[in-house]
């Protein structure tokens, strides 16, 4: 059954004290296309990420995303002196430059960027990826089944809508036998008004009338198109990511459509291609979130 391209996945594990939640994000893209959003000191872990994601989506634009809840017992805070000491004497220098006065207090340094920062020394030496992997799996579970039930809505309407072209494809084919016959008729009413009957050529006539039979024909193409939506169904219910084949099969069925109204050239069949076609384009914008 065919997956959709678009769907969204959640997990959340405990690791070192704190919740991590993992989200995993798809939508549309011609390749697969992968985005982490990872904990600074989790940066690491990006090529094991990538080869779970591998294992398990094949085309759209992804993103992994992972929060770290931190808490007092999972981060201790400490001071950055060396900043602190940075800060106090480009303070100082600044009071002895413009001839400020007053002197430097705590307040002045609370506010600053980088005097106090998270301390993650004691879990440096742990690795989180025994936590941190099952997580990924479960957001990427989540994230395929709900491109599993999206893919199933997806088969379903393709399917109703291959169903209206086949009924429209026999419609025309019939419409063209009949043309036919009638412009046959007409072929020869014609001869018969321009010319003497004693004077017609009936070899020629004949041959006239199978040229104008093989132009006005669209068996040929009705009976690939009857292929192209057979193929096209069975990709649909194949375990294999069929999102290119679809899309390469409309057009070709596309194509086909075009060379049935150029060759009947009549108002009625007219208006029934411009249907199929129509019918063909919003195939062809459903195929698009097809992985």
């Amino acid at each position: 059954m065919i997956r959709s391209m678009t769907g969204y996945g959640k997990a959340e594990v405990e690791i070192l004290g704190s919740t991590c939640t993992i989200e995993a994000r798809c939508v549309n893209g011609r390749y697969l296309e992968l985005s982490t959003k990872l904990p600074r000191e989790w940066s690491e872990k990006e090529g094991q990420i990538r080869e779970i994601v591998r294992e398990r989506v094949t085309r759209g634009s992804l993103t992994v995303s992972i929060r770290r809840a931190e808490t007092v017992a999972s981060s201790a805070i400490g001071v950055n002196m060396n900043a602190a000491t940075a800060y106090v004497q480009s303070l100082q220098q600044i009071k002895a430059e413009l001839g400020l006065a007053g002197e430097i207090h705590i307040e002045h340094l609370v506010h600053l960027p980088n005097i106090f920062e998270a301390d993650n020394s004691s879990s440096d030496d742990v690795d989180v990826w025994p936590g941190l992997q099952p997580g990924i799996i479960e957001a990427l579970d989540a994230l395929n089944a709900m491109r599993d039930r999206e893919g199933a809505e997806l088969a379903g309407d393709l399917d109703q809508r291959l169903t209206m072209m086949l009924q429209s494809i026999d419609v025309v084919e019939r419409m063209s036998v009949e043309r036919i016959d009638t412009e046959r008729v007409r072929l020869r009413e014609r001869v018969r008004q321009l010319v003497d009957d004693a004077i017609v050529d009936e070899q020629r006539l004949q041959l006239e009338i199978i040229l104008l039979s093989e132009k006005l024909d669209v068996t040929e193409e009705c009976v690939r198109l009857r292929s192209h939506i057979k193929h096209f169904r069975q990709y649909m219910t194949s375990d294999e990511k069929a999102g290119r084949k679809l899309n390469f099969l409309l057009q070709e069925m596309n194509r086909e459509i075009n060379t049935i109204g150029s060759k009947c050239n009549h108002a009625d069949i007219a208006v029934i291609v411009v249907g199929v076609k129509e019918e063909l384009e919003r195939m062809r914008e459903q195929v698009q979130n097809v992985e």
